[in-house]
């Protein structure tokens, strides 16, 4: 059987088509692509800045896995990602809940919800960190409540904790601006036939909304595990990774090691573990969410 000519300004296009790609798909290659695996080539290296890169084969992934320290920043990474996940999404979903109201000024509110992540991370840290300061605005609200006193930032007890809500607080409006345009992708003849068949609110939600909200729910997700495990100015500022060990992450573990210590060779083979932890995370969550679908 004859194929048939593909007409000259059909195949005109397409060949447009291709050269309007060419441009993103060379800043790809230079500035992800490529970098990324000069990081991985210099992971088997010893590449201090200073000396030229020595193949040490995997020297560096064995120093790594015997320091405590990296155990340690694995251990406060997780805890952080895990704790920071599910209040963004618990907090996110009720926003958008709220949000997806009519009630007056929602638009109002809707950019206020969203105005945090506006800001730099670099500069909502500092404010934080001013918010936390002793005599400073935290301690005067729980004063209020009859609660003395609390070494924010300097105990190994609440230092976690308070960045983690102060990354919350900066993050929470993106992801419920997300979750808003999922719900209303959602078919109201859909939600109006729950209410015909005697659905309450938390049956509307739980039978109708939520499993029409996995899709949203996967990418935010694993955007947010991303976002968070990528996250080190806020400890780099308001903490500087300490008192101690409490709250030095994985990303502050990496940077000390490229920017403090100069050594690039081990700070990339650093990066990559954190590389294989995302992929192996997405790779889990995807899969999970394509049993839940089908």
């Amino acid at each position: 059987m004859l194929m048939a000519k593909v007409p000259k300004y059909i195949a005109r296009k397409k060949s447009m088509g291709v050269l309007f790609f060419i441009p993103a798909l060379i800043l790809l290659l230079i500035f992800l692509i490529g970098p990324m695996i000069v990081a991985v080539g210099f992971s088997f290296t010893k590449y201090t800045v200073l000396d030229p890169p020595r193949f040490v084969r995997f020297a560096n992934f064995s120093r790594l896995f015997s320091l405590p320290t990296f155990w340690e920043s694995l251990r406060v990474t997780l805890i952080y990602v895990f704790v920071r996940v599910v209040v963004i999404l618990f907090l996110a979903m009720l926003l958008s809940l709220v949000l997806n109201q009519k009630f007056p000024f929602r638009g109002f509110f809707q950019t206020m919800s969203f105005l945090p992540y506006v800001f730099p991370l670099a500069v909502t840290s500092v404010v934080w960190k001013v918010i936390y300061r002793p005599f400073g605005l935290m301690e005067q609200l729980t004063s209020l409540i009859g609660v003395g006193p609390i070494p924010w930032l300097s105990s190994g007890e609440y230092a976690l904790i308070a960045v983690t809500i102060s990354t919350i607080w900066s993050g929470v409006g993106y992801y419920a601006v997300i979750f808003l345009a999922g719900l209303q992708t959602i078919p109201k003849d859909i939600l109006e036939a729950a209410v015909i068949d005697g659905a309450g609110n938390v049956q509307r939600f739980s039978k109708v909304i939520l499993p029409l909200l996995k899709p949203t729910m996967f990418y935010i997700t694993v955007v947010a595990v991303i976002g968070t495990l990528q996250q080190f100015p806020p400890f780099l500022i308001m903490t500087g990774g300490g008192p101690g060990q409490a709250t030095r992450v994985l990303g502050l573990f990496i940077y000390e090691y490229a920017f403090v210590h100069l050594n690039m060779g081990f700070a990339c083979t650093a990066s990559l573990v954190m590389f294989v932890l995302v992929m192996s995370f997405t790779l889990i969550q995807r899969r999970f969410q394509r049993f839940e679908v089908y």
